[in-house]
């Protein structure tokens, strides 16, 4: 999308970065100083920079960026500096840091550019003039300003932040002039093309608009209850050379054990005098420990939270204070998991994945009036590899290494451009996704059998942290890329494009005859994989539900599977880290460690009656065929599992699994979304929202009542068990009948 604020073609201003540092993690600090008799009514600006940047005026911050893409599609932020600048003298700053190695958060651009090496651009239009970066700036490298290399999962090293080499009042208009030299002009020159020092420039070509708000920024001082998520602020005097540390953990018992891969550091060495001192990186954590050095006088430590906004006055209550807890907690979660993407833990990597993101996408859909970020996720995840499968994570370590994929991952992103088509319905965007939705769905072709089921695909096919076998003809996945067919079909027909959708629905009509073969007949489910001539009798939860959501199973299976899928006294909590025992909720087992074992164990459950759950990021799924077989009345009693389990290891957000993991991650709020969507009952009917299907079901509870957004407002409702009464500013179906926008009460029978 073009930003007609600026004219298209070369930016008038220039990159620029501080002289002679090209190696390394660093950080410089840019600076101008900008003369005004009079401040226009607006000061339209465009920024951007290679790693990481935070602009200032007048010493207060106006814009953090850019947000994390893939370095050829990486857009600029957009910012108006009127509010912050004044008649007279004011200074214009900006602290950029660039990465040694690709982070889980940054990827970096091909080397063949001088621009890889650090560099930053600025340009404003003061009325009929522009305020540009250019060689009139300032620059220094800051020295102390760096980090130690990353290991583990995480894969980030201890930051470190040296406040002697950067002036307390640098980015003040009344502070002393720090005498810093020019900076230095970047020319972007590539092989083939003698360079120029403008963008547009390789790798990234005429950048774009931001498609996203600046993210909130609120101070909140760190109770070791909750997480929370954000840059350190430390208010300190430290002795000059000193060093301050500040570790965030998730889990607290860490804190007083060795660090472990749910915590991150951040260093400071102070000046000798007291200082505000802040990181330059995002730290997540329920507790934030200190240790300051011999002489040190701490005033605080707080996190200054930087989360994508919560608009709106969306809300859910009903009869059951359990579940206006889950409503709250799903809510929460999602929020410290929303930054420049959707992440999967803000406490130990902070990456996007490709797949997670289904579940935050959803939440956000149903709960915030603001959908950018579910826009901008499932577009920023839209970055094939020359096959067409997605990475796993995109615009960092994991995209830039290409080490393994998960091509399940894909399938739920299919799943999340579908909801777009639902919630959003803009043509061109879906247009602009469709071809990489096909990519997808036609990267699995080549496993494709003599039956028409995919068998023996390679990669990590994790589907859920849960003991799912997937060798051979694994009904999970192939459950996934039947219901990513339909909706692929979907989509193309509306967009219409029939012969897309015959090869679709042909290879669909294929996937559902050879999926026969994995009917158990005598016991009435299906078994989640198949290998001629082994006698493999291990079910799940997962594929269940994926013979239903991918339209495979006959109707009249239906009932059968809905009770297998509800059985209690036949699910158990089984996963492969736990070779010989259950996985009993809140052990506190750890997460993948089978990964590194190779062959996976054994069952140890009865295979012949028993029935893996499934965790709690796959519950989407096994509650969507709840819906979609007619028994969403089902799903208010299912969601107190969370209320069992997952609030017993915290109460403030969700845990990764029911055992152990993280207790942050966003792809746990299932229960959020199915609150509005199940219980409330409110979808979207046809795409773009322009109709919704108003469906409430209370199950058990007693009343029920709430909002969600759609694009021309919030739609309240409230269900009792005799009528169900909906304001809507968008015509609406229930049951049967078709009602206009206003408000209406409805008896139910």
């Amino acid at each position: 999308m073009r930003d007609a604020t600026f004219p298209p073609g070369r930016w008038r201003a220039r990159w620029i970065w501080a002289e002679g540092i090209n190696t390394g993690r660093h950080t410089v600090a840019l600076r101008r100083a900008l003369d005004l008799d009079v401040v226009p009514a607006s000061v339209p600006a465009r920024l951007s920079s290679i790693a990481r940047h935070t602009l200032f005026v007048n010493g207060v911050e106006v814009a953090r960026g850019p947000v994390r893409a893939n370095p050829r599609r990486q857009p600029y932020d957009v910012v108006d500096l009127a509010p912050h600048l004044r008649p007279g003298t004011n200074v214009v700053g900006a602290l950029a840091w660039l990465y040694a190695d690709p982070m889980p958060w940054w990827q970096p651009p091909p080397i063949a550019n001088d621009t890889r090496f650090g560099a930053f651009v600025l340009e404003a239009r003061l009325d009929d003039e522009w305020f540009v970066t250019d060689a009139s700036w300032q620059a220094s490298a800051l020295a102390g300003w760096t980090g130690t290399k990353g290991a583990g999962v995480s894969a980030r090293g201890i930051e470190i932040v040296d406040l002697r080499s950067l002036p307390a009042d640098w980015h003040l208009p009344d502070g002393a002039d720090p005498g810093w030299r020019p900076a230095a002009e970047r020319r972007a020159q590539t092989s083939g093309e003698s360079g120029n020092p403008s963008p547009p420039s390789y790798p990234g070509g005429p950048l774009g608009p931001r498609p996203i708000p600046q993210l909130t920024t609120d101070l909140v001082v760190p109770d070791g209850e909750r997480v929370v998520v954000g840059t350190v602020v430390v208010d300190a005097e430290l002795p000059d050379g000193a060093e301050l540390t500040v570790r965030a953990s998730e889990l607290v018992q860490s804190l007083v054990a060795e660090e472990t891969e749910h915590d991150a550091t951040v260093r400071f060495v102070g000046d000798g005098t007291r200082r505000v001192m802040e990181s330059s990186d995002l730290y997540g954590g329920r507790a934030f420990t200190i240790d300051a050095p011999p002489g040190a006088t701490v005033h605080s430590v707080l996190v200054r939270e930087r989360l994508f906004p919560v608009t709106g006055d969306a809300f859910f209550e009903c009869s059951d204070e359990r579940l206006n807890a889950i409503y709250t907690v799903g809510r929460r979660t999602v929020s410290i998991n929303s930054f420049d993407s959707y992440t999967d833990c803000p406490t130990r990597e902070q990456r996007a994945w490709t797949g997670d993101a289904v579940v935050h996408q959803l939440v956000d859909l149903t709960t915030n009036t603001d959908w950018r970020l579910a826009r901008w996720h499932p577009n920023l995840t839209a970055s094939p590899r020359s096959d067409g499968m997605l990475p796993m994570a995109v615009a960092g370590d994991i995209e830039h290494g290409d080490f393994t994929i998960i091509p399940d991952w894909a399938l739920h992103w299919v799943h999340s451009v579908f909801n777009l088509w639902r919630y959003v319905g803009d043509r061109d965007e879906i247009a602009r996704l469709l071809p990489v939705v096909e990519g997808v769905v036609r990267w699995f072709e080549p496993f494709l059998d003599d039956d028409g089921c995919l068998t023996d695909v390679f990669g990590w096919l994790i589907i859920d942290w849960a003991s799912v076998h997937t060798d051979g003809v694994s009904g999970a996945l192939n459950g996934l890329w039947g219901r990513a067919l339909l909706e692929y079909a979907e989509m193309a027909e509306w967009l219409g494009d029939a012969g897309r959708v015959e090869w679709a629905t042909t290879r669909h009509a294929r996937l559902r005859a050879g999926f026969e073969r994995l009917w158990d007949a005598p016991r009435g489910r299906y078994v989640d994989s198949f290998i001629p001539g082994a006698n493999r009798l291990m079910a799940s939860q997962h594929t269940q539900a994926a013979a239903i959501v991918g339209g495979l199973a006959p109707f009249e299976r239906y009932a059968r599977l809905v009770e297998v899928l509800t059985d209690e006294d036949a699910l158990v909590h089984a996963m492969f880290g736990a070779p010989d025992e259950p996985a009993e909720p809140n052990s506190e087992l750890p997460v993948g460690g089978y990964l590194r074992r190779g062959r996976l164990p054994e069952p140890w459950w009865d295979v012949e009656r028993d029935v893996v759950r499934a965790q709690p990021f796959y519950r989407y799924v096994v509650h969507d065929a709840l819906a979609e077989s007619g028994h969403a009345e089902l799903i208010p009693d299912q969601l107190l599992d969370w209320d069992r389990w997952a609030m017993k290891r915290c109460a403030t957000s969700w845990t990764e699994t029911w055992y152990g993991g993280t207790v942050s991650h966003g792809w746990s709020s299932t229960p959020t979304r199915d609150l509005v969507q199940r219980v409330l009952g409110i979808e979207p009917l046809e795409p773009g929202f322009t109709v919704a299907s108003i469906e409430p079901e209370l199950g058990p509870l007693e009343w029920a009542r709430g909002a969600a957004p759609c694009p021309a407002g919030l739609i309240t409702v409230d269900v009792r068990p005799d009528a169900v009464t909906v304001e809507s500013p968008i015509p609406f179906e229930h049951g049967a009948a078709l009602y206009d926008a206003g408000r209406h009460t409805i008896e139910r029978g």
